[in-house]
């Protein structure tokens, strides 16, 4: 009978997904009709119920109960927030930080300490009286071995507790350190590799004179025994000098080639991005507060008919990174050698995605800039031309250059390079890439790094 209570009708059309419509129909009305007799379809009523069921669960790991309900009862911003999703059935960003706010206020009076677990039964308690909310946007935990968990509730927490400590309102805490453990970004496949393919590894290896479409035919034989190889390498320049034709001009190709292997059934960033481009720019232009990016996004649509096919793709994904901003942290020194800790900025992402320059002899000057710092280049695009009219596209990593003819291919290509040579994304632009990986490609690892806002921007894109 509880369950009757709160049933929807996303439940009931999965319950009678095999009944003629009218016993549907039927059915629905019935079940109405008795839920409105039996008063249980209220929000306040049904509040109650989740509220008891979640509040037990926070009181078991807290010393002290806290009544979410209340909470939002007891004050006018939670009475606001409360009537607010009955009206609009979501919230935005803003009701999300004054709702965080509230309880996270609450907590810090009532001197309850927080832990992962209260974290994680408060966002339940959300979700569940606020259906239409994600949990990650409020905590997330981390996959990583000693990470701290993510999301507003936990950052929220503890960063209105560092500031009490700093202004001498709470005894400051004595920090121990703990060592933490890398792990492989990527789940690693074992493949079984191709029999009887000696000859043709051969021929790819050593024949000098071999045609591209032999190659390219050749080497969809070899697929799985190349990935068993690259997993087990030290490292790209081991992987380029076995495998040295990744480095001709249309080394893209194979790259294609070992991607379909690798993730057989992922989607494609060319079909998708037709039926996704719009209601991504429309996202866009509802959450971007970047200055710089609301400029763009102006300037975007006073001239979108004269912008091609490739400039609407440089700028939709130029201005991910206004939506999508950093949250990883560098340290840097100034003149006197003091240090500081700042966090990587929009254009901090943005050039570590993609660079450009005037003319092809720039290209070529910051290309051999790039290569005489010894440093690992991780893929990037660069572009001859602006935002608006890329002129000539570049996909530029190690000793490798492909020139692409598509903004579009030239992202998927780049993408490909990552999880081919099992690179990590650039730290700048990680919450960007792992949006392209989950959004356009639909895959996920067990290795992904925790990102409290890519997954409500992904519940946001599919509602």
């Amino acid at each position: 009978m509880k369950t009757l209570s709160v049933f929807q009708n996303e439940y009931i059309n999965e319950l009678m997904v095999k009944f003629p419509i009218g016993i549907k129909v039927l059915f629905t009305h019935e079940l109405r009709e008795w839920q409105k007799t039996n008063a249980v379809t209220n929000q306040k009523t049904v509040s109650s119920n989740v509220n008891s069921e979640v509040k037990n669960s926070i009181q078991d790991h807290t010393s002290k109960t806290i009544d979410i309900d209340e909470v939002l009862k007891s004050s006018s911003t939670g009475k606001m927030i409360t009537d607010y999703y009955k009206i609009h059935n979501k919230f935005n960003n803003n009701i999300r930080t004054l709702l965080v706010d509230l309880i996270v206020s609450h907590i810090i009076t009532k001197k309850i300490l927080m832990s992962v677990q209260l974290a994680s039964n408060i966002a339940n308690y959300i979700v569940a009286i606020f259906p239409s909310e994600v949990k990650d946007i409020y905590f997330m935990k981390d996959t990583g071995v000693n990470k701290n968990p993510k999301g507003k509730i936990y950052a929220k927490y503890y960063n209105s507790m560092r500031t009490l400590r700093t202004c001498g309102l709470v005894p400051a805490v004595k920090k121990s350190s703990v060592k933490t453990i890398s792990h492989n970004r990527y789940d690693q496949q074992e493949f079984e590799p191709e029999s009887d393919i000696n000859y043709i590894l051969e021929q790819i290896m050593h024949d000098s004179s071999i045609s591209f479409p032999i190659l390219e035919k050749l080497w969809k034989q070899t697929t799985k025994y190349r990935l068993n190889e690259i997993a087990n390498s030290t490292g790209t320049s081991e992987i380029l000098k076995k495998w040295n034709h990744y480095t001709q001009p249309l080394g893209y190709r194979l790259i294609d080639v070992d991607f379909k292997t690798l993730y057989s059934n992922c989607s494609d960033i060319k079909y998708a991005i037709e039926e996704k481009f719009d209601v991504l720019f429309k996202l866009l232009k509802e959450q971007i507060k970047d200055t710089e990016s609301k400029k763009m996004l102006e300037y975007y649509e006073e001239n979108i008919s004269n912008i091609s096919e490739n400039g609407k793709h440089s700028v939709l994904f130029y201005l991910l990174h206004g939506l999508l901003v950093p949250t990883a942290k560098k340290m840097t020194k100034d003149h006197t050698g003091k240090k500081s800790i700042i966090k990587y900025s929009i254009k901090d992402s943005q050039n570590s995605f993609m660079v450009f320059k005037n003319s092809v002899l720039e290209m070529e000057d910051y290309n051999i800039s790039r290569r005489s710092e010894n440093v690992p280049i991780q893929p990037f695009i660069i572009i001859c031309g602006t935002t608006f009219k890329p002129k000539e596209i570049i996909i530029f990593f190690d000793c490798i250059k492909y020139k692409m003819f598509s903004f579009i291919s030239a992202i998927d290509i780049c993408f490909k390079i990552f999880h081919i040579f099992n690179l990590e994304y650039p730290v700048e632009s990680y919450t960007v890439w792992l949006f392209i990986q989950k959004y356009f490609y639909d895959i996920n690892t067990k290795y992904d790094k925790a990102c409290h806002t890519l997954g409500q921007i992904l519940s946001d894109l599919k509602n």
